[in-house]
């Protein structure tokens, strides 16, 4: 055999093995077409656990170059639906790149300021050149979803666009921030009420517009790196409508509630929470239902917006950062009457109409694909 033939078998295998590839991923990406909810939680639970060993790195040992990991995993639940959308995609792209790009660079200064206030406000970490050098590297993950709401994609656009966008919704906007908050303060009247804890055991970190600062910077850090860019804009933006197409409110919010608390594991592993324990994922499930039909309800209610899902998740997480003494039990308890005022009022155990904004999704991802192919 001459040199000739030898690269000629050589080239001839490459092609064969490239065209198996293709093919391969080919069948991967038909099969997440058609089974996009499956998809969503595979994916999901795919990048959250397969990069969630770098907050034990980042929490624990100070190994702050893995930071970059550990914002990726924070988008988990984001990322899923901008993968699903663009493989969904049936229309030509429209825009310009440059518009895509001035977003991001926009969400990604908005991203590193946020964090940097977080650290200095919050940490009390004053920044230096490294720490700045190591934030603009993390931050990517963040800004890359929110400038999916200008991408060129119409699918991804679609997807993405309640995110940056009230959508008329200013009003539940309001419910969604002072919802929450409203909920820890009667909870904390109720357990005074019945002798159980005083509200002045409530001891707040400073007061007047020092306090304000503190909260702002808190509710934008915890609005922008785990609550709207990354959960909302899964478990809300993109799980929630799907089920809602072949199920009731209830129903996809029973299915959601199982997944949800699961994707923190590793989160909670770098806490030092007892994740090893029955009782504590029991109490933690029992715990996060009321959570997960709440903000689901002023998803829905909201027209489908991510946004107003994301600012209720941050507003409680940052009630719950500020009032971290809660009397637990009569703050569960009230969170589940909270909780069953909605499912009775609006009937969430029925369908919603197919035409309602928070179902259309799924249904607006496969009627892209059949015009495409028709």
């Amino acid at each position: 055999m001459n040199a000739n033939t030898s690269h000629e078998s050589l080239r001839q295998g490459r092609s064969r093995g490239w065209l198996r590839s293709r093919e391969a991923l080919m069948k991967i990406a038909h099969w997440i077409r058609e089974h996009q909810i499956g998809a969503f939680f595979l994916v999901t639970f795919a990048i959250g656990w397969g990069l969630g060993f770098s907050f034990d790195a980042v929490v624990n040992r100070a190994s702050f170059l893995l930071a970059p990991l550990a914002f990726a995993a924070l988008c988990g639940p984001a990322l899923p639906g901008i993968i699903i959308s663009a493989l969904s995609n049936g229309h030509p792209a429209e825009g310009t790149r440059r518009t895509h790009w001035i977003a991001f660079a926009a969400a990604w200064a908005a991203s590193a300021l946020v964090f940097l206030a977080h650290n200095t406000v919050i940490n009390k970490t004053p920044p230096s050149p490294i720490m700045v050098s190591l934030v603009l590297v993390s931050v990517v993950p963040v800004a890359f979803v929110i400038s999916a709401a200008y991408s060129r994609l119409p699918a991804v656009k679609r997807y993405v666009s309640p995110l940056i966008r009230l959508q008329g919704a200013w009003g539940w906007s309001l419910v969604a921030l002072v919802a929450f908050l409203a909920m820890a303060l009667l909870s904390m009247w109720i357990s005074s009420i019945l002798g159980r804890q005083p509200m002045a055991s409530q001891q707040l970190p400073d007061t007047g517009l020092a306090l304000i600062g503190l909260v702002a910077a808190k509710f934008l850090y915890q609005l922008f790196f785990f609550n709207a860019t990354g959960e909302e804009a899964g478990w809300r933006g993109f799980a929630l409508p799907s089920m809602q197409s072949h199920t009731s409110t209830l129903g996809a919010c029973l299915v959601i509630n199982v997944f949800w608390p699961l994707w923190h594991l590793f989160l909670w592993m770098a806490e030092g929470r007892p994740v090893f324990s029955l009782e504590y994922w029991a109490q933690t499930y029992l715990e996060l239902l009321p959570a997960t039909v709440t903000i689901s309800w002023i998803y829905d209610r909201s027209e489908g917006s991510i946004l107003v899902a994301g600012i209720a998740h941050a507003a409680a997480n940052t009630a719950l950062a500020f009032f971290h003494d809660l009397d637990w039990p009569v703050f569960v308890g009230r969170s589940a009457l909270a909780a069953l005022l909605p499912i009775l009022v609006d009937r969430m155990w029925k369908k919603l109409p197919r035409d309602h904004p928070a179902v259309y999704r799924e249904s607006a991802l496969v009627g892209l694909r059949s015009e495409a192919v028709s």
